[in-house]
């Protein structure tokens, strides 16, 4: 009798109904009155209401290809797993070597034990005992599945690979292969990642809900090839699904572990980059921001994300000029260079007529934008600034890019250098107003000479 029957609970019982069922059975089978079935009660209680427990029970004691096991069996298979948990594997080693003595016909303290072997770096007793077991009994899938990780940590990832792909054919509605491939295939056949994560969830979606980071890892050597452009197709409906899976069960993970969450951290710059996937990033963003797990280190890889998808969202403005989406993300990333900005802001001084619309959707659509370098937007969409702009950025070009250039050209040249060369030729203009007076007011409103305010 399995732990689900002991408590006359169905395999999908949730905890309210897994408790409730446990204190109505103590109810009929008290520590004073039956002590025995008490005690099996509250084993079953205690490992169904603690989901890591529940998972590892399910997966060896329920659905495994032994068959039902004993109640006395399965607390004794317990006790050893715990050992190995613990990495007491020399303790685990002994224990279940006794056990299998008892028991010979226990396939599960068998492979237990060749697992305990594997651990101890004894592969070739490990292996032995595997061969044994699939002699009995070939479609063994959790045999198979430990036989194929010691071939690869023996070096043997084609003999490895073969098992893999023998164990899903079996039974390829069962999750703990495909994960176990998947692990195996992020190490040494990352090329096959995305078509086993694709071939997997054709059987069930929900296929790595047990290990959900895999949605992710899956797609991330395919996901890096298309950013540094090997493809030019964009992410197809297969991939935004993984997405969406991961997410799901990301958002829902009240237990989210520390491991999980630097992935996670690890993989969001190559993800945000893919415009595509902002909706999938915007998903879990909160999440990550509001973990247990975040620390003071983050803060900038935080504001890099929210960065990314601020501009991503303009360059995907067909009315947004290029210049105008770079200048916004140079005060984002919170960059230092005055150079690169003046250079920027020139470029726009000298092309207002064009670009003068563009800012106004900037400011009309994307006011935190546009608030960024708001007092320059406001002079370029000011008419009666025109010759006053021209002006002034004429005089910054000569006084300090100009130089700037005529610097790196001697010691070695700058990318940006052709740009500037081109701006320079490009921008012979008749002042559309009379040149200001060094003691006029100024026309920026500020009642101080010109001199003395944007003559400066």
């Amino acid at each position: 009798m399995n732990y689900y029957e002991l408590l006359k609970i169905d395999r999908d019982a949730d905890d309210s109904v897994i408790k409730r069922a446990y204190f109505s059975a103590v109810k009929l089978h008290s520590p004073d009155s039956d002590p025995e079935n008490f005690k099996a009660i509250r084993t079953a209680y205690e490992t169904l209401s603690n989901p890591k427990k529940r998972g590892e029970y399910d997966a060896y004691f329920v659905t495994g290809d032994g068959g039902e096991i004993a109640a006395n069996m399965q607390n004794d298979l317990l006790a050893a797993r715990a050992m190995m948990r613990e990495n007491k594997f020399k303790q685990a080693m002994e224990f279940l070597t006794e056990l299998s003595g008892k028991n010979p016909d226990s396939i599960e303290a068998k492979r237990l034990l060749a697992e305990a072997l594997w651990n101890m770096k004894k592969s070739g007793g490990a292996e032995k005992l595997c061969v044994e077991l699939l002699e009995r009994n070939p479609p063994d899938c959790d045999t198979l599945v430990l036989r194929a990780k010691i071939a690869a940590s023996r070096g043997h990832t084609t003999k490895a690979n073969d098992y893999f792909k023998a164990v899903v054919d079996i039974d390829p509605r069962k999750a703990k292969p495909w994960i176990e491939y998947m692990r195996f295939a992020l190490k040494h056949y990352t090329w096959q990642t995305s078509d086993i994560l694709h071939r997997a969830m054709e059987h069930d979606p929900d296929m790595f809900r047990d290990a959900y980071i895999l949605y992710l890892l899956g797609e991330g050597p395919f996901s890096r090839l298309r950013n540094l452009g090997f493809f030019d197709d964009k992410v197809g409906h297969e991939n935004l699904q993984c997405y969406d899976k991961f997410a799901e069960f990301f958002v829902n993970d009240k237990t989210l572990d520390k491991d999980t969450y630097e992935q996670v951290m690890h993989l969001m710059p190559g993800i945000v980059k893919d415009d595509e996937l902002a909706p999938f990033v915007e998903k879990i963003l909160p999440t990550l921001e509001n973990s247990r797990h975040r620390t003071d280190d983050d803060k900038e890889d935080f504001r890099h994300i929210h960065a990314t998808l601020v501009l991503n969202k303009l360059r995907s403005d067909k009315r947004i000029h290029d210049v105008l989406v770079d200048l916004t993300g140079f005060f984002l990333y919170e960059d230092d260079d005055e150079k690169e900005q003046l250079s920027m802001e020139y470029y726009i001084v000298f092309n207002m007529t064009v670009l003068r619309p563009a800012i106004k959707v900037l400011k009309n659509e994307y006011p935190d934008c546009f608030k960024l370098n708001q007092v320059f937007y406001f002079d370029v969409l000011n008419e009666k600034k025109t010759g006053f702009l021209e002006d002034k950025y004429a005089a910054i070009y000569k006084k300090k890019l100009k130089p700037a250039i005529k610097g790196d050209e001697d010691g070695g040249g700058n990318e940006d250098d052709d740009d500037f060369s081109e701006m320079e030729d490009a921008t012979p203009f008749v002042r559309e107003s009379p040149k200001i007076g060094r003691n006029v007011p100024c026309p920026c409103g500020s009642g101080k000479k010109y001199k003395k305010c944007c003559g400066k």
